[in-house]
């Protein structure tokens, strides 16, 4: 193999490599698009709740011992913007704020039993809705399903 047979091999790497890239920045961008209208889908189902007061309900049980920074960072959120909804939720009875045992000044956020018990009554409802598409899934795909996912919400989240 010549030298100009390995530029033109290391060009057409280079071009899949893209073409690759490409790929999977629209599949991305389509995961998230079709996210945003599962999410107004799901909202009528939630009549005593939002499907974004959700999210942060789920980060509570989490992060939320960690503070407004972890679940601020988990969901993405402006820390203003969790401190406003949270208190939201509080005010609810949904979840409370307590100090923290290491610093009295800093205040850790934990669900109520109401917000336990609403969580995990809407993960089912959510669940029920998925479940279609799980079994649609093959055995090898449902094997690296979660994990996939998971790693590409790191991964996309480490973008922002």
């Amino acid at each position: 193999m010549g030298a100009d047979d390995e530029t033109v091999g290391v060009d057409r790497a280079r071009n899949q490599m893209t073409t690759d890239g490409e790929e999977f920045a629209h599949a991305v961008l389509a995961l998230l698009a079709i996210a945003r209208r599962t999410r107004g889908r799901l909202q009528p189902l939630f009549d005593d709740v939002t499907v974004p007061q959700l999210v942060l309900l789920d980060a509570v049980q989490v992060c939320g011992r960690e503070g407004i920074a972890a679940i601020s960072a988990y969901t993405l959120l402006a820390q203003p913007t969790v401190t406003q909804q949270t208190a939201g939720l509080e005010s609810a009875g949904l979840l409370r704020r307590i100090p923290a045992v290491d610093d009295r000044r800093r205040r850790v956020l934990t669900l109520t039993e109401r917000g336990e018990e609403l969580l995990a009554a809407k993960r089912s409802v959510v669940a029920d809705r998925l479940a279609v598409a799980w079994t649609s899934l093959t055995a090898e795909e449902q094997s690296i399903a979660v994990p996939l996912l998971r790693h590409i919400i790191d991964l996309v989240s480490e973008l922002a």
